[in-house]
C-alpha cells in the first residue's frame, strides 16, 4: 500500500465516523428527554455544529470529532455528577479539546487540569499495535483559545507526568484519561488513583479498542478493589472507594 493508499483510506474511514456520528446523534434526540439529558445533549449537538464537513474530511485533510455522541454524553453526566464533590477535575489526553470542553460545560467552579502533549504520542511499544510516533500532533494555541472562556481551566503543555509537578498536591474527583498506549495510560492510573477522593471517577477512553489501554487498565485494578466498568462503545469506568 503506498502513502497516498493510506492517506485515501484514513480520509474515508473519517468520513465513514462522520456519518456513523450524525446517525448516532439522531438517534440519541430521539430517545433522549430527561431534563438533564437533553441538557448534554444540547453541549454535544453544538460540539457537532462545528465539526469539519465531509467535503474538508475528504478533500482537505479536516478530521471529525473522534468520540462518538455516547461518550460524550457519558464524559458529560459522570462529570456533571461530581462538580459538587470537592475534588479537582483532570484530563491527560486532550487532543483538539472535544472532551475538555464537554468537561468544561458540566464541571460547574471546578479546578480543571487539561494535559496535552501537542507533540502527538510518545515512543510507541510493541503492545500498542496500530499506532506511530508523532500521531495526534495537535496545535497548542487553538486548544487555549477554545477553552480559554471556561474559568478555573489550566491547560499544561508536555508529556505526562513530567509535567504533573504543579497538581501534586491536588486531590481529584473526576479524570478523563485518554492516551492510546499502555506505558503512558499505565503512568497516569498510577498518579491518579492515589489522588482520588472515595467517590471520585476516572474514566478511561479506548479501554475497549486500544490493546495497550485495556492492558493497563486491567493489570493496574487487578489487585485494587475497585471494579472496571465497561460503559458505551469505547469507555471504561472506575469508581474510587
Amino acid at each position: 500500500m503506498t502513502i497516498d493508499d493510506t492517506v485515501a483510506n484514513t480520509r474515508l474511514g473519517f468520513l465513514l465516523k462522520r456519518y456513523v456520528s450524525r446517525l448516532e446523534l439522531r438517534i440519541l434526540t430521539y430517545y433522549k428527554r430527561s431534563p438533564s439529558e437533553q441538557r448534554s445533549l444540547t453541549v454535544v449537538k453544538r460540539l457537532y455544529s462545528q465539526e469539519s464537513s465531509s467535503s474538508l474530511i475528504l478533500l482537505r485533510g479536516g478530521i471529525p470529532i473522534l468520540f462518538s455522541p455516547g461518550e460524550l454524553l457519558n464524559i458529560w453526566h459522570q462529570a456533571h455528577a461530581l462538580q459538587n464533590h470537592g475534588g479537582a477535575f483532570a484530563e491527560v489526553g486532550a487532543f483538539r479539546g472535544d472532551s475538555a470542553e464537554i468537561i468544561c460545560d458540566a464541571k460547574g467552579e471546578r479546578d480543571f487540569y487539561v494535559f496535552e502533549s501537542f507533540q502527538g504520542l510518545p515512543e510507541v511499544s510493541i503492545i500498542d499495535t496500530r499506532y506511530s510516533k508523532g500521531l495526534f500532533r495537535s496545535e497548542e494555541q487553538r486548544l487555549r483559545d477554545r477553552l480559554r472562556n471556561y474559568s478555573n481551566t489550566i491547560v499544561i503543555a508536555g508529556y505526562f507526568p513530567d509535567t504533573a509537578s504543579s497538581i501534586l498536591p491536588e486531590k481529584f474527583s473526576f479524570v478523563h484519561v485518554d492516551l492510546d498506549l499502555y506505558q503512558p495510560t499505565l503512568k497516569a492510573l498510577m498518579f491518579f488513583y492515589p489522588k482520588m477522593l472515595p467517590g471520585g471517577r476516572i474514566v478511561v477512553h479506548d479501554y475497549s479498542h486500544c490493546v495497550g489501554v485495556f492492558k493497563a487498565v486491567d493489570e493496574f485494578f487487578g489487585n485494587k478493589p475497585e471494579n472496571v466498568e465497561p460503559m458505551a462503545a469505547t469507555q471504561a469506568l472506575i469508581i474510587k472507594k
